[in-house]
């Protein structure tokens, strides 16, 4: 299992380490620039600033450069040819673990190098920490206290919402025959449940908030604001499976 998993790590490595340089080079270089015309209460506020574009457009870094594999594996049936070698179901996990690690690393590295090129790299700028005695942020003593924890366990958090977004398109990769779907619908998805919880004032549960919980002021989260928006989309998920499968009859190894 171990062999199968670098391999499929292999076939994904081009266009992950590509997308990963470009994501960690923006995100490093704006964490050391944009903040420049805004005021600072803490260090870290570089990072966040630098970083906020992430928090909309994650749903197109972790299923453009992975799940695109599996489709024309399965359009061009190569992955008839892995029968005879290995069981449907150790594939589709190896599969799925490459598709998972490489999810997680495409946010979770340049979260990380972005932090600490705003914590030690990026140009000196007054800080005013009581410019507002209002001032609310989530887990705001390990923000301000330990700004380098706060933004280890944040990005870790964010790695694994990732690898659940991307598990959205790699579902739809094993049993879509459209592309553009695959590609696009996690990112839709979260368009249409943002907008939707949005309405009905339930803005708290959305996922971008679990995914960038400074969305939403700070007395108004809840744990429920970190899992309602992940489990909603473990349901959508599963709903998925079960439409293309039962009712549609889709496989994923196709005859």
């Amino acid at each position: 299992m171990r062999r199968m998993l670098l391999l499929e790590l292999k076939k994904l490595s081009k266009p992950i380490l590509a997308a990963m340089a470009v994501l960690t080079a923006v995100t490093c270089v704006l964490c050391c620039t944009l903040f420049r015309d805004y005021t600072l209460r803490y260090v870290l506020d570089k990072w966040e600033i630098g970083t906020e574009f992430i928090g909309l457009l994650f749903p197109l870094f972790v299923t453009i450069p992975i799940c695109w594999q599996l489709y024309y594996e399965r359009r061009d049936r190569f992955i008839v040819y892995t029968l005879p070698r290995v069981s449907k179901r150790r594939y589709l996990t190896v599969k799925w673990l490459a598709c998972a690690l490489s999810a997680f690393a495409l946010l979770f590295v340049p979260y990380v190098l972005s932090g600490l090129s705003a914590l030690y790299l990026a140009p000196y700028s007054e800080l005013n920490p009581g410019i507002s005695s209002e001032y609310s942020h989530v887990f705001q003593s390990l923000y301000t206290a330990y700004p380098l924890v706060y933004m280890f366990l944040l990005s870790l958090w964010k790695g694994l919402l990732g690898v659940l977004t991307m598990t959205f398109g790699f579902v739809l990769a094993m049993y879509s025959s459209n592309l553009f779907v695959v590609l696009t619908a996690p990112f839709v998805y979260l368009i249409i449940e943002n907008f939707t919880l949005s309405v009905l004032r339930l803005e708290k549960y959305r996922f971008v908030t679990a995914f960038e919980p400074t969305t939403i002021i700070n007395k108004n989260l809840t744990a429920g604001s970190f899992f309602v928006g992940p489990l909603l989309l473990c349901v959508v998920i599963g709903l998925t499976a079960l439409y293309f499968k039962k009712l549609k009859g889709r496989t994923v190894y196709p005859l």
